[in-house]
């Protein structure tokens, strides 16, 4: 079932940027087919076009069964956040086919939220505090709890998982109070609301909001102003700012030089003020909460690729000759990552200490840049998101570093030569990519792996647990009680 209204999204006028609950319709609505996708520029195609329409806020639900009164039982839920940089992608049936894991006897739910400036610009105030998108995934994620029992999902048993801005988001509803009651377990792949990409400060939105309206002729700092100016702009307009800034140096220069402009978010999540009208989303900063115990408790999986940052070969291979340079001014960039100053003696110690682990080796330095890239911008801040949780809930780590011939973003990248896996070439394993081209044949090392990571995510959707039992397909012994006493 496709096209599912989740919220309702005004294109104009004052309810821009707040969405609604969906509204009832009559009749019988038509449900073969995607819906539209939010507004964003395509990335990776030959043509770098718009897409999309601001009445995207839908959802898909695919089941193996529905409900009848001779079987009535209900099955476990998973509801799929899509990455994309929180500026691009979709949860639509072209991107996410729901095949491999509905074979496991659960049920698959996807979704759209708003991205970029529709889904993530803050005012810091009463009207736009922030966080769109999130609150987006949010009214689906209630739609969820009310409906799903129609299509024979258990209401009690969600799951929510995402990869990279998915899984920062899934991170999010961990720790935001809006969230609670609505899902059971959690999985976060390559991404955590702690990730330096995942989180703006307030006052980096605002500042950056005011840009944006004075690239739309409205040279002021009030925010009912900005507003007024924003409320009017096409969404097109809106989607080339964000690719213009992001690819011609809008961003911090430390964010181009350690990776590449694609990993650049220039609107993204935020904590955000409690208003007269509404409860925030994100309170506090995410350390901050993790930090006061207040975030959600139940079994958690967060891991990553292990080589995140082939993402960036394209751009490493272009910018050879200049990286070199920027490893031997390294550690001036790298302190602004660990909450130093470059010339305060700690950051000055602690980069140059980082500098000699990662660069000995000039023979290895494309390898040597990603492996310092994955490390800063998805390993730190995941290890940090799993020791200080698992000190007071159930957290399992997975590493994912299988390299076949599914690993689509490697291919993508003409990257099949390094080791291990890219950003995202998990997913071809976890869902069919026929829209790439990726098969995946019985018998093969890429179905052994794609049967193990679906096994162990159905796994802990039904269970809270992705090795509830010894399996021979596992390869794994029989369970052990997770050891959660970490110091963190």
């Amino acid at each position: 079932f496709m096209d599912i209204p989740s919220a309702h999204a005004c294109q104009f006028g004052n309810l821009r940027f707040h969405a609604q609950p969906a509204e009832h319709w009559d009749g019988i609505r038509d449900c073969t087919k995607d819906g539209n996708m939010c507004p964003q520029f395509i990335p990776f195609s030959n043509e770098f076009k718009y897409v999309g329409d601001e009445d995207c806020l839908v959802l898909n639900v695919f089941t193996p069964k529905l409900p009848t009164e001779s079987d009535p039982s209900k099955l476990p839920v998973m509801v799929w956040f899509h990455g994309g940089n929180f500026i691009f992608g979709t949860g639509n049936k072209i991107a996410f086919e729901a095949d491999y894991l509905i074979e496991e006897d659960i049920i698959l739910v996807s979704l759209n939220y708003r991205l970029g400036i529709l889904g993530f610009l803050s005012l810091q105030d009463d009207v736009v505090p922030g966080n769109n998108g999130l609150k987006d995934q949010l009214l689906a994620l209630q739609w969820v709890k009310k409906n799903i029992i129609n299509f024979g999902g258990d209401p009690n048993q969600v799951t929510i998982f995402g990869e990279s801005a998915g899984g920062a988001s899934v991170h999010y509803h961990l720790l935001s109070p809006l969230s609670k009651g609505l899902f059971r377990f959690a999985i976060s792949e390559s991404g955590s609301a702690l990730s330096p990409w995942a989180l703006q400060s307030p006052e980096s939105c605002v500042a950056r909001a005011e840009r944006l309206a004075t690239s739309f002729g409205s040279v002021t700092t009030d925010p009912a102003e900005i507003l007024k100016t924003l409320m009017t702009v096409d969404p097109e307009e809106n989607s080339h700012y964000e690719v213009y800034s992001i690819s011609f140096g809008t961003l911090d220069f430390s964010s181009i030089v350690i990776i590449s402009p694609i990993m650049g978010v220039l609107f993204g999540p935020t904590w955000e003020p409690n208003t007269p009208s509404s409860e925030a989303f994100l309170p506090d900063t995410p350390i901050n909460i993790i930090d006061s115990g207040n975030f959600f408790k139940g079994p958690y999986i967060t891991g990553m690729n292990n080589e995140e940052a082939i993402l960036g070969i394209s751009f490493f291979k272009i910018f050879s000759p200049f990286l070199h340079s920027v490893a031997t001014i390294f550690r001036f960039v790298l302190p602004f990552y660990i909450g130093q100053r470059p010339t305060f003696p700690l950051g000055f110690l602690m980069a140059n200490e980082v500098k000699s682990k990662y660069f000995s080796n000039p023979d290895t330095f494309l390898l040597n840049y990603v492996d310092v890239a994955t490390d800063l911008f998805f390993g730190n801040s995941i290890y940090c998101t799993a020791m200080k949780q698992a000190k007071e809930s159930n957290v399992y780590a997975y590493e994912f570093s299988f390299s076949g011939t599914a690993n689509v973003v490697k291919k993508l990248l003409g990257a099949e030569d390094f080791p291990g896996a890219s950003h995202a070439d998990e997913l071809p394993y976890l869902f069919p990519f026929s829209y790439a081209n990726v098969t995946i044949n019985n018998n093969t090392p890429e179905y052994d792996t794609s049967r193990r990571i679906i096994k162990m995510w159905t796994n802990f959707a039904k269970f809270g647990n992705p090795t509830p039992i010894a399996d021979p397909l596992l390869q794994n012994a029989p369970s052990l009680p997770p050891v959660n006493k970490y110091p963190a």
